[in-house]
Protein backbone atom coordinates (compact mmCIF):
# COMPACT_ATOMS: atom_id res chain seq x y z
CA UNK A 1 0.00 0.00 0.00
CA UNK A 2 2.50 2.53 0.95
CA UNK A 3 4.98 1.25 -1.98
CA UNK A 4 1.70 2.17 -4.20
CA UNK A 5 1.53 5.61 -2.67
CA UNK A 6 5.13 6.49 -3.32
CA UNK A 7 4.91 5.25 -6.95
CA UNK A 8 2.07 7.20 -7.68
CA UNK A 9 3.57 10.50 -6.04
CA UNK A 10 6.79 10.23 -8.07
CA UNK A 11 4.99 9.51 -10.82
CA UNK A 12 2.98 12.78 -10.45
CA UNK A 13 6.11 14.62 -9.90
CA UNK A 14 7.47 13.35 -13.20
CA UNK A 15 4.08 14.48 -15.15
CA UNK A 16 4.24 17.69 -13.19
CA UNK A 17 7.78 18.39 -14.18
CA UNK A 18 7.79 17.22 -17.67
CA UNK A 19 4.16 19.59 -18.05
CA UNK A 20 6.13 22.84 -16.47
CA UNK A 21 9.21 22.12 -18.89
CA UNK A 22 7.34 21.55 -21.75
CA UNK A 23 5.19 24.85 -20.80
CA UNK A 24 8.39 26.47 -19.92
CA UNK A 25 9.38 25.84 -23.38
CA UNK A 26 6.76 26.94 -25.21
CA UNK A 27 6.74 30.33 -23.67
CA UNK A 28 10.64 30.60 -24.27
CA UNK A 29 10.01 30.36 -27.74
CA UNK A 30 7.60 32.56 -28.35
CA UNK A 31 8.00 35.61 -30.16
CA UNK A 32 8.67 38.51 -27.57
CA UNK A 33 9.94 35.64 -25.22
CA UNK A 34 9.17 35.36 -21.56
CA UNK A 35 12.75 33.44 -21.19
CA UNK A 36 13.92 37.17 -19.42
CA UNK A 37 11.32 36.62 -16.32
CA UNK A 38 11.50 32.18 -16.73
CA UNK A 39 15.66 32.14 -15.48
CA UNK A 40 14.99 33.50 -12.29
CA UNK A 41 12.22 30.93 -11.44
CA UNK A 42 14.72 27.17 -13.14
CA UNK A 43 16.61 27.19 -10.47
CA UNK A 44 19.31 26.54 -12.96
CA UNK A 45 17.30 24.43 -15.14
CA UNK A 46 18.18 24.67 -19.07
CA UNK A 47 15.15 25.57 -20.85
CA UNK A 48 15.47 24.62 -24.37
CA UNK A 49 16.02 27.93 -26.57
CA UNK A 50 14.93 27.47 -30.17
CA UNK A 51 14.97 30.01 -32.80
CA UNK A 52 14.80 28.15 -35.46
CA UNK A 53 14.75 30.61 -38.37
CA UNK A 54 14.55 33.57 -36.10
CA UNK A 55 15.54 36.07 -36.37
CA UNK A 56 16.78 35.96 -40.02
CA UNK A 57 14.55 33.29 -41.80
CA UNK A 58 16.25 31.66 -44.60
CA UNK A 59 14.39 33.18 -47.82
CA UNK A 60 16.53 31.75 -50.76
CA UNK A 61 18.65 28.80 -51.92
CA UNK A 62 22.42 28.73 -52.76
CA UNK A 63 23.23 26.77 -55.39
CA UNK A 64 26.70 25.47 -57.20
CA UNK A 65 26.68 25.92 -60.30
CA UNK A 66 30.14 24.98 -62.51
CA UNK A 67 31.67 25.73 -66.10
CA UNK A 68 34.78 23.58 -67.74
CA UNK A 69 37.42 24.60 -70.57
CA UNK A 70 37.35 21.55 -72.68
CA UNK A 71 38.85 20.95 -76.27
CA UNK A 72 36.03 23.26 -77.77
CA UNK A 73 36.10 26.32 -75.26
CA UNK A 74 34.03 26.82 -72.29
CA UNK A 75 31.03 24.95 -71.57
CA UNK A 76 27.93 26.71 -70.30
CA UNK A 77 26.78 26.85 -66.75
CA UNK A 78 25.40 23.63 -65.12
CA UNK A 79 23.64 23.42 -61.64
CA UNK A 80 25.98 20.50 -59.68
CA UNK A 81 23.80 21.07 -56.55
CA UNK A 82 23.43 18.10 -54.72
CA UNK A 83 19.86 16.79 -54.29
CA UNK A 84 18.46 15.53 -51.35
CA UNK A 85 16.13 12.89 -51.84
CA UNK A 86 12.84 13.43 -49.16
CA UNK A 87 10.46 11.05 -48.12
CA UNK A 88 8.90 10.16 -44.30
CA UNK A 89 11.78 7.95 -43.45
CA UNK A 90 14.07 10.84 -43.48
CA UNK A 91 12.78 12.44 -40.55
CA UNK A 92 14.22 9.42 -38.86
CA UNK A 93 16.90 8.62 -39.84
CA UNK A 94 18.66 10.40 -43.05
CA UNK A 95 22.76 9.83 -43.12
CA UNK A 96 23.03 11.00 -46.96
CA UNK A 97 22.08 14.39 -46.03
CA UNK A 98 25.34 15.08 -44.28
CA UNK A 99 27.25 15.98 -47.12
CA UNK A 100 24.83 18.39 -48.93
CA UNK A 101 24.36 19.69 -45.42
CA UNK A 102 28.12 20.40 -45.29
CA UNK A 103 28.19 21.68 -49.13
CA UNK A 104 25.36 24.00 -47.94
CA UNK A 105 27.16 25.58 -44.98
CA UNK A 106 30.11 26.21 -46.92
CA UNK A 107 28.11 27.92 -49.44
CA UNK A 108 26.36 30.08 -46.84
CA UNK A 109 29.22 30.46 -45.17
CA UNK A 110 30.92 32.41 -48.66
CA UNK A 111 27.62 34.18 -48.70
CA UNK A 112 28.44 35.82 -45.48
CA UNK A 113 31.77 36.45 -46.63
CA UNK A 114 30.70 37.83 -49.86
CA UNK A 115 28.28 40.09 -48.37
CA UNK A 116 30.37 41.64 -45.79
CA UNK A 117 32.77 42.62 -48.98
CA UNK A 118 35.31 40.12 -47.57
CA UNK A 119 38.58 40.02 -50.10
CA UNK A 120 39.00 37.63 -52.23
CA UNK A 121 42.03 36.04 -51.67
CA UNK A 122 40.76 35.53 -47.86
CA UNK A 123 38.29 34.22 -49.45
CA UNK A 124 39.93 31.63 -51.48
CA UNK A 125 42.08 30.73 -48.42
CA UNK A 126 39.45 29.44 -46.09
CA UNK A 127 38.18 26.37 -45.35
CA UNK A 128 34.49 26.30 -46.75
CA UNK A 129 36.40 27.62 -50.14
CA UNK A 130 38.28 24.88 -50.10
CA UNK A 131 35.15 22.62 -49.51
CA UNK A 132 32.92 24.19 -52.41
CA UNK A 133 35.92 23.78 -54.62
CA UNK A 134 36.21 20.19 -53.92
CA UNK A 135 32.75 19.56 -54.37
CA UNK A 136 33.45 21.52 -57.86
CA UNK A 137 36.40 19.28 -59.05
CA UNK A 138 33.79 16.53 -57.81
CA UNK A 139 31.39 17.28 -60.64
CA UNK A 140 34.12 18.40 -63.34
CA UNK A 141 34.05 16.17 -66.95
CA UNK A 142 36.89 13.74 -67.47
CA UNK A 143 38.04 16.21 -70.47
CA UNK A 144 37.70 19.24 -68.66
CA UNK A 145 41.83 21.35 -68.56
CA UNK A 146 39.87 23.65 -66.24
CA UNK A 147 37.02 24.76 -64.31
CA UNK A 148 35.06 27.55 -62.40
CA UNK A 149 32.16 27.43 -60.11
CA UNK A 150 29.56 30.16 -58.95
CA UNK A 151 27.20 30.27 -56.06
CA UNK A 152 23.63 31.62 -56.86
CA UNK A 153 21.38 32.39 -54.44
CA UNK A 154 18.03 32.18 -55.57
CA UNK A 155 14.84 33.71 -54.26
CA UNK A 156 11.92 31.87 -55.34
CA UNK A 157 9.23 33.56 -53.76
CA UNK A 158 11.02 37.22 -55.42
CA UNK A 159 9.64 38.49 -58.84
CA UNK A 160 10.97 36.75 -62.11
CA UNK A 161 13.54 39.98 -62.30
CA UNK A 162 15.02 39.56 -59.01
CA UNK A 163 14.77 36.01 -58.30
CA UNK A 164 19.10 35.19 -58.98
CA UNK A 165 21.77 37.12 -57.23
CA UNK A 166 25.05 35.99 -58.05
CA UNK A 167 27.29 35.58 -54.89
CA UNK A 168 30.61 34.64 -55.58
CA UNK A 169 32.64 33.72 -59.04
CA UNK A 170 35.73 31.55 -58.91
CA UNK A 171 38.77 31.97 -61.63
CA UNK A 172 39.49 29.54 -63.66
CA UNK A 173 40.94 26.53 -61.54
CA UNK A 174 42.91 24.64 -64.22
CA UNK A 175 42.56 20.73 -63.68
CA UNK A 176 45.03 18.01 -63.79
CA UNK A 177 47.11 15.50 -62.14
CA UNK A 178 48.13 18.02 -59.13
CA UNK A 179 46.99 17.29 -56.05
CA UNK A 180 44.34 20.24 -54.87
CA UNK A 181 45.37 22.97 -52.34
CA UNK A 182 44.33 22.76 -48.62
CA UNK A 183 43.57 25.44 -46.39
CA UNK A 184 46.70 27.47 -44.92
CA UNK A 185 48.92 26.20 -48.33
CA UNK A 186 51.26 28.73 -49.17
CA UNK A 187 51.53 28.83 -52.92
Amino acid sequence: MLADRIKGAVASCAVGALAAHLIATVLQNTPDSYNQDLRKFTGGWPIPGWRFFAPNPGVQNVHLLVRETTGDGPTPWRDVTPVVPHGWTQVLYNPQSRGPKALFDAMQQLSVMSANQADFAWVTRSLPYDLVLAASRAAATDDAQALQFLLMNVFPSAPAEHRMKPILTSEWIPLGTAAPRTAGAVG
